[in-house]
């Protein structure tokens, strides 16, 4: 639990890079995680894909009749991570995302 916020979260990320700067996720920040392994359209979640040896935060959209989930930074910087039929295999959602907390600079 956040202290005094009465956030639930299981574990806690540090956000690296500007991908989610939209969203108002800084490079640096803390983000608040809630196991859960699938999120609604729309939210922003902790993934991990196969390939990779990190977690990402994204904006996740997942099209079941389509087998289809896109990952979306949000950033227009950043293209759409689309992942399809046994693609999907390769995606993992650790949780969401409920808070974040950022340094006064």
């Amino acid at each position: 639990v956040l202290a005094g916020t009465g956030v639930k979260a299981d574990f806690c990320l540090r956000a690296r890079g500007n991908s989610m700067i939209n969203a108002r996720i800084m490079d640096g920040d803390i983000v608040f995680i809630r196991k859960q392994d699938m999120v609604e359209n729309g939210e922003i979640a902790a993934v991990v894909v196969s390939n990779q040896s990190e977690a990402t935060l994204k904006r996740v959209y997942y099209y079941q009749d389509k087998a289809l989930l896109i990952l979306k930074a949000e950033n227009p910087e950043y293209e759409d991570q689309i992942y399809s039929d046994e693609q999907l295999n390769e995606v993992h959602i650790l949780g969401k995302a409920v808070a974040f907390q950022s340094d006064v600079k």
